[in-house]
Parts: structure tokens; C-alpha cells; sequence
């Protein structure tokens, strides 16, 4: 009995820290909790249970192992293996706390669980800092060591510092074919197959499947599949997908792009294009777009004499994935962030490499932020341009947030550069003001410190500093020969907190305007279901289109309306009709109004397919 006292009394360790830190995860995000079934929170303790094993017994085995070393070595070695154990059981406590800590963060942000992407972003600590007020960033810094101290305590309380007895003899590693198949059992589960989060997932509720998962399983299983070639997204047949790829993304190459259908322009005459990416500039805040009223009063006037598509979404709900979508015309992958795969990034076309290549564009991109964050300095320059600038090219003075340089500064900057360059020209200016910790400067008529109102102001200020460029890129020789397209680089779950499974969290303003727009465009507004990785096949005219952004479809042309979003746990899919989200571990359709037809049921579960399968074959 004494030999398998260690074991219990470890695992029953384990098991308690991993209930502490649920029971702070799901008081902390009490807001998310279903209104109409609270109480179905309470069990995802249980429903726990199988991932926490898991990980108690990945978290167990070397301990373990070492214990029964300890019997086969005689007393002698006793005292050094005490130490080696306690020793490694606190270090291992200390990476749980960071690690389950850190996902409260993480999950606050991104609504997502901790995993191996979040953590790449680490490689850019300065970056990932600035998103965090001082105070935050000393205040978890004294809740990390003071949980690590107070969970160090509980297990020398609980486990013992002293872990053998002195009437232990060699006789005892009888007791290890014992524990040996029950490590493994913890560990694979019970089942013939290996244990996955289906294994906890037990209602349609997303938050509560995440309460239920083990935080450091998730973590350690997402490095697992990092770089897999397994398709975990292929459950239709190859023909299915492809009859269904070939009618969502119908090809029509002499169909004439935006710039030929829009402007009143010579058909040699090439046309300055200008994008303005701006920073979470979620749908919620655009009045036009059903958002709240009076938070961007700029964006309303510059609709009056532009084209807005009404339905546009973001496939991502991160920077990394919304430069890529609207650069690229490549959709966002649900485990995988391709701008952080080099390799594969670098084959992906682009609409400011496309126009240096085809058409002599000068090109230029502009940021306040930090571009080694998420590795997206590496891929903008692949993409050819004449000019990037970052933080590092602005005076200190001018770096008034966190994150760099705040979003009028920078679009200030963006008009200087412009006339720098030589037309015709593409220039692409990538805002940051509308970012945690939300320290602009600037005060509207939102003046709380509740999050709601720090990101009201927050759009405000974006929404002032949109409207002072074109102020100034109207008084510039350029700007009458000019396209601008304004775009989110993805959505946000604020003002109205929503998951970001929710396509309300996804939906993102969309507006082409010009002075050379046709009289009959001005004011108007497109009500295709699109993304905005359809850019490409819009903005471009090409023979190879088809073949160099076959994701991306021509929205003043086709017949195809749906929008395509994903998470790490599946798929969204907008149309006209009906709107639904699904799950691949528990293979559950979640529905936002309206229900989807079988037909689009399928159709978002082959785009996904054949998107990820494209992905890994680059």
C-alpha cells in the first residue's frame, strides 16, 4: 500500500491544480457563460477528467520512473533522488502555473486556448509586452511566483518532502507492472483509440468544451501537429470536394477586374492603388454595417462616395492571417498560420508583387508597429517591396502607444511616403491604434475604463485618424489618379462581446473609393458574401489569375456568395440564407440564425478540406 502512496497522492496533486486554475478560468470569463443554462459550466469539471489524467500521467511518468529507480538503488541513493524528484515536481509546478496562467490571457484576446502558435509569437517578447499596461505586466509577473510558491507548498504538504520509507526493499519494484500499464492507460485513455479533446467536449456551448480542456494537454497536443502532413480537415471524398470547389470558385478570365469596371479610366492607363489596413476595425462599429451609431463618422462620409460591400468577413481573427488574405488572396488555415512557415509562404502571389512584375508598380508598406512580430517583415519583403517602413523608422517622439506609432501619425506618414514614390504605385499602410491596451491619445466621448468603452474610444481615434489622411491625400497631385481600398485586417469580439465563432466577431467593413469612380458606383452598395482574400481576383486582371490566387474570386462578377472563416476548433460559413459554424472533435453544426442547406453544410466543410490540403501541399 505504501508503494503506491506516492503515486496516488501525486496524481491527486495534479488533479487539484488543474480544477484551481478551471475554477479561475471559468470565474474570470463568467460574461461568456450560456445565459440561458449557467449551471452547465459546472460540469466540465467532471467532463475533465479523461485530458486531466492525461496530462497528470505525462506530468507523472518520469517522477515516477525515477521513484522506483530510487527502489532498484538502495537506500544509499534515497536522499538524491528525494531532492531530483521534489526538485523536478517544482519545476514542473512552475511551467503549469505560467502556462495555465497564460492562457487566461491568451484566451481573453484571441478566444482561443493557449497553443504552439501563440507561443511563436513569443519569439518577439517587445511586441507581445506592448499589447500589456505596466501594471498588468506586474501584477501577473507577482501572481506567477506567488502561485508557484503557493502550489509548491501545497505539494510538500500534500506529496511529503520525504518520499521513502526506511523498511522499503528492492521487493517492492514488484508494484511496477502495476503502475507501469496505468501511467500508459492515464495517458492514452481507455479507448482504441488515443484520447483527443473529443474526449471532453459534452455540449454544443463552446466556451464550456474549452473550460473542459486541459490547458496544457492542448498546448503540448497543438506542437504535435505542428508541421503534419495529415489533412485533419479531409472527411468528404476528393470528387465531392472538387464538385464543390469548382461551383464556389466559378472562373471567368475575361471578366473585367474592379479598376475596369469601376473607374473612368483609360484602358492603358494604369490607376495608383492605396490600401489602408486598419487594426480590429470590426463591423460592430460601422453604422452602415448594423454597428453602433457614431463611433466612425469619417468611415460613414467616405461611404457616401464609395462602393461598401456589405457582407465582407475575415477567414482569420489575427494580424498574421489578415495580411495574408487581403496581400495574398489566400484564405486563413485553422491550426496553422502559413506567414509563419517561410518556406511555404514563399510561393504565395501577391496583388503589390503582381503589379511590380506585371505592370511596373513602385511599391511601398507602411507600419508603426513592429514587423519581426509573427514574421511578417521576412514575407513583406519576399513580396518585392521598394520600400517597408516599420517602428524603428519613426522618431521616439512620434512612438506615443505601446505598440509603436499611433494610427494618425502613421497615416501621416503614409502620404509622405506615397509621394515618394513614382506612379503608378501600390502602398499599403497597416494600422495598430485599435489594439489592447487601447492607449490612444485621444478622448471621445467614450470615457470609461471598462473594455467596451477603451475600445470605442479606441475605433474613434482610428476612425479621426482615417479621416485626417484623406484630408491630407486629397491636397496631393496623386491622389485624383487613385484607388482606395479600406479594409479590416480581421474582426473583433468586441464592443458586443461574441466567440469568435460567432461570424458577427468576423464581419469586417470593406470600402473601394476613388475620384475616378463612375457616377453610377458612387454611394453604392455591393451585397455579395465575400472575403477579403477575394481582393486579388477583384482588384487584378490576368490571364494566370486563376492559377496564381485560386482562392480569390472576382466580386464584381461572380455568382458566388459565401463567406469562409475558421478557428482552431472548425469551420464557418456565411451565405444569404443561412449561417452555421462547425466542430471537428465532436462533429457538431452550431447555427446563428438561420440553419444551412445540406448543400452548404457540405460545400464549408469541402472549402476547409480543400483549402488545408492546398496549404500542406506548398
Amino acid at each position: 500500500q505504501l508503494i503506491l502512496l506516492f503515486f496516488i497522492r501525486l496524481c491527486t496533486y495534479w488533479l487539484c491544480f488543474f480544477a484551481a486554475f478551471r475554477l479561475w478560468f471559468v470565474l474570470w470569463f463568467h460574461k461568456a457563460w450560456d445565459s440561458n443554462a449557467p449551471s452547465a459550466v459546472w460540469p466540465s469539471f467532471y467532463h475533465a477528467l479523461p485530458l486531466d489524467l492525461s496530462m497528470a500521467g505525462y506530468l507523472m511518468a518520469l517522477p515516477v520512473l525515477l521513484w522506483f529507480t530510487a527502489i532498484a538503488f538502495g537506500k544509499g541513493k534515497y536522499p538524491f533522488f528525494e531532492k531530483t524528484i521534489n526538485g523536478l515536481n517544482f519545476v514542473f509546478t512552475g511551467i503549469a502555473v505560467l502556462v495555465f496562467g497564460a492562457n487566461v490571457f491568451i484566451y481573453e484576446e484571441w478566444q482561443t486556448l493557449l497553443n504552439n502558435r501563440a507561443l511563436k509569437y513569443m519569439s518577439t517578447p517587445s511586441a507581445l509586452l506592448d499589447s500589456m499596461s505596466t501594471i498588468f505586466v506586474i501584477v501577473s509577473v507577482l501572481v506567477f511566483f506567488g502561485g508557484w510558491y503557493l502550489f509548491g507548498k501545497i505539494y510538500h504538504y500534500w506529496v511529503g518532502k520525504h518520499l521513502f520509507q526506511d523498511n522499503f526493499t528492492r521487493k517492492q519494484l514488484f508494484f511496477f507492472p502495476v503502475v507501469l500499464p496505468l501511467l500508459v492507460m492515464f495517458i492514452r485513455g481507455w479507448g482504441i483509440m488515443p484520447i483527443n479533446e473529443s474526449a471532453v467536449y459534452y455540449t454544443t456551448h463552446p466556451f464550456y468544451n474549452h473550460a473542459a480542456t486541459n490547458t496544457g494537454w492542448y498546448l503540448a497536443h497543438s506542437f504535435l501537429e505542428t508541421r503534419s502532413a495529415k489533412n485533419n480537415y479531409a472527411i468528404l471524398s476528393p470528387e465531392t470536394v472538387q464538385e464543390s470547389l469548382q461551383r464556389l470558385l466559378p472562373r471567368d478570365t475575361t471578366a473585367a477586374s474592379a479598376m475596369q469596371e469601376l473607374l473612368n479610366t483609360a484602358p492603358d492607363t494604369p490607376t495608383n492603388v492605396v490600401f489602408i489596413i486598419m487594426e480590429s476595425m470590426t463591423a460592430q462599429v460601422i453604422e452602415e454595417l448594423g454597428g453602433e451609431k457614431g463611433v466612425c463618422p469619417n468611415f460613414s462620409r467616405l461611404i457616401k462616395d464609395g462602393v461598401l460591400f456589405t457582407h465582407c468577413y475575415g477567414s482569420g481573427y489575427r494580424t498574421d492571417q489578415g495580411i495574408i488574405s487581403i496581400l495574398a488572396g489566400y484564405p486563413a488555415q485553422p491550426d496553422q498560420s502559413i506567414i509563419l512557415l517561410t518556406d511555404k509562404a514563399a510561393k504565395l502571389h501577391s496583388i503589390p508583387r503582381e503589379l511590380k512584375e506585371q505592370s511596373g508598380y513602385s511599391t511601398a508598406f507602411i507600419y508603426g508597429g513592429e514587423l519581426t512580430f509573427a514574421n511578417m517583415g521576412v514575407w513583406l519583403a519576399n513580396q518585392r517591396f521598394d520600400r517597408i517602413v516599420s517602428q524603428k523608422d519613426f522618431p521616439s517622439a512620434e512612438q506615443t502607444q505601446r505598440w509603436g506609432v499611433d494610427d494618425k501619425r502613421m497615416l501621416q506618414r503614409t502620404v509622405e511616403e506615397i509621394n515618394g514614390l513614382q506612379e503608378p504605385f501600390f502602398a499599403a499602410g497597416l494600422t495598430l491604434s485599435l489594439h489592447p491596451p487601447f492607449d490612444v491619445p485621444y478622448q471621445s466621448q467614450w470615457t470609461g475604463k471598462t473594455e467596451r468603452e477603451l475600445f470605442l474610444n479606441s475605433a474613434a481615434f482610428a476612425d479621426h485618424a482615417l479621416g485626417a489622411f484623406f484630408e491630407a491625400a486629397a491636397r496631393q497631385p496623386w491622389f485624383n489618379r487613385t484607388l482606395f481600398v479600406v479594409v479590416a485586417d480581421h474582426g473583433s469580439y468586441n464592443p458586443v462581446p461574441v466567440g469568435m465563432d460567432h461570424p458577427r466577431s468576423r464581419q469586417v467593413p470593406l470600402l473601394f473609393i476613388s475620384p475616378q469612380l463612375k457616377s453610377e458606383w458612387r454611394g453604392k452598395k455591393v451585397d455579395t458574401w465575400c472575403n477579403y482574400h477575394d481582393l486579388a481576383a477583384t482588384l487584378l486582371h490576368s490571364p494566370s489569375i486563376q492559377q496564381d490566387f485560386p482562392w480569390s474570386r472576382n466580386l464584381m462578377h461572380t455568382t458566388s456568395s459565401f463567406a469562409y472563416y475558421t478557428t482552431e476548433e472548425g469551420v464557418g460559413w456565411v451565405t444569404p440564407t443561412g449561417t452555421g459554424f462547425y466542430r471537428y472533435k465532436p462533429q457538431q453544426w452550431q447555427f446563428f440564425g438561420d440553419s444551412l442547406t445540406q448543400q452548404s453544410k457540405q460545400d464549408a466543410q469541402a472549402y476547409l478540406q480543400g483549402v488545408y490540403g492546398d496549404f500542406l501541399g506548398k
